[in-house]
């Protein structure tokens, strides 16, 4: 007996072995069932590859098929990418906090420059450092604030060039709008009415801005409209919106600072009676605390000013996510903190989070 079941056996497992399914033994089936299971898979993961390599290649051809847009400045960057939106692609080269006055060119930057199509940059000697790059790069450079519709502060400064600082005129951004919709038109002619669309949308919301900003600083008492900041960045704010505007430093960031010059701001501090002055973000520390020399002076004169409690925006926009990511955003965060440092109330409207801070 013992023979004749391991024979019985020895021809059971052989059948299984070729596969004959009416002998096969529960092992046999789990060893076919599963091998059909991993075949299945294994197809299945080579289907996801294909599918996966097919859509990373299309993806790769759109975005290859798209106009490659490259801005030197933050504030040119969010123009160019809210008009612009997903019809090209934006590169940004200086990011948040950086001072085009003295940024320096990266090798990747000259690549960027290579590939661009379009090249938007503000003009009027801001990006000082950039400008043989983007005239040697071949490519269609556009200087966004150099309109005869902006009425150009008288030059100034150690090379003579006027001041560059126009975007915080929002009405002057309205034309920086305009420019940057009219390059990505020569660019891109097929995307005419999407750009003409987003471009009048987008300036209908900075001039609705304008008179936002207009309506918070007449919140300042009259006498207090005075704005002491770190470098000579918002003479067309002040322009624009009423107020005296001066600065530790002129309109670039790297010239010298006179050595009377804290004492001749603590002056104006003092008889104007304003309540605070200004650091800004994308300054040295050695000008913000030059800044914090006219608070010294001033208040061994009497005078209790202080420094606002947060920096304004100048040279830059802010973080990404943050109230001042946008122009838009970073227009009214400094209307914000001015308005509030100088007439001592919160700025109605213009807290983030308020409808209309984008």
């Amino acid at each position: 007996m013992g023979k004749q079941a391991t024979r019985t056996v020895e021809k059971t497992r052989t059948r299984a072995g070729h596969g004959m399914p009416g002998r096969t033994t529960s092992g046999g089936r789990i060893i076919v069932v599963g091998g059909f299971l991993l075949a299945l898979l294994l197809g299945l993961l080579n289907g996801c590859k294909n599918e996966s390599a097919s859509e990373s290649k299309e993806t790769t051809t759109k975005e290859a098929a798209r106009p490659v847009v490259v801005c030197t400045t933050t504030m040119i960057t969010d123009v160019a990418r809210r008009i612009g939106q997903d019809r090209v692609q934006v590169i940004g080269i200086m990011q948040p906090g950086m001072d085009p006055h003295s940024y320096e060119p990266t090798p990747n930057d000259i690549i960027w420059f290579k590939k661009a199509d379009l090249v938007l940059y503000n003009g009027l000697h801001l990006e000082g450092r950039l400008l043989d790059m983007i005239e040697s790069a071949g490519s269609t450079a556009v200087a966004v604030a150099e309109d005869d519709r902006i009425k150009l502060r008288g030059k100034a400064g150690t090379e003579g060039a006027p001041d560059p600082h126009c975007w915080w005129n929002a009405k002057y951004f309205v034309i920086y709008a305009e420019r940057t919709r009219d390059a990505l038109i020569t660019i891109d002619p097929t995307g005419k009415e999407a750009y003409e669309r987003q471009a009048a949308g987008y300036i209908d919301e900075l001039n609705t801005v304008d008179t936002r900003v207009r309506q918070a600083v007449a919140q300042i008492p009259e006498g207090q409209r005075v704005l002491v900041t770190s470098h000579d960045a918002f003479f067309y704010y002040g322009e624009a919106y009423g107020l005296t505007v001066d600065a530790v430093l002129g309109i670039s960031t790297e010239a010298e600072v006179r050595a009377l010059r804290a004492a001749e701001l603590a002056k104006l501090v003092v008889q104007s009676k304003a309540p605070a002055v200004f650091h800004e973000t994308s300054v040295s520390a050695a000008l913000n605390q030059m800044v914090d020399r006219i608070v010294e002076i001033a208040r061994q004169k009497g005078h209790p000013v202080q420094v606002a409690s947060e920096p304004l925006y100048s040279d830059s926009l802010g973080e990404p996510g943050t109230p001042s990511g946008t122009y838009i955003g970073a227009l009214l965060e400094n209307t914000r903190i001015i308005v509030e440092a100088l007439s001592g109330k919160p700025a109605i409207g213009l807290r983030p989070g308020t409808k209309g801070n984008q």
